[in-house]
């Protein structure tokens, strides 16, 4: 999986290019916002269901979420 920080960077990227909030990911991807938060902060990575959840509200491939 990427390091902490490039999945962060990548999902900031993502959401923002999306014109989403972080609530409005968190509550489609079914998490709080908070544990959204941790994941853009880069303090936890999401589990395998939430990463494929990810994968679909942000549009990213799934090998680019896990690339290193």
């Amino acid at each position: 999986m990427k390091t902490k920080l490039n999945f962060s960077v990548l999902l900031i990227k993502s959401r923002q290019s999306k014109q989403l909030t972080q609530r409005e990911v968190a509550s489609a991807v079914g998490v709080s916002q908070s544990a959204y938060n941790y994941w853009e902060s880069g303090k936890h990575y999401p589990n395998v269901q939430k990463l494929v959840n990810l994968t679909q509200v942000l549009s990213i491939p799934l090998e680019e979420m896990i690339s290193t």
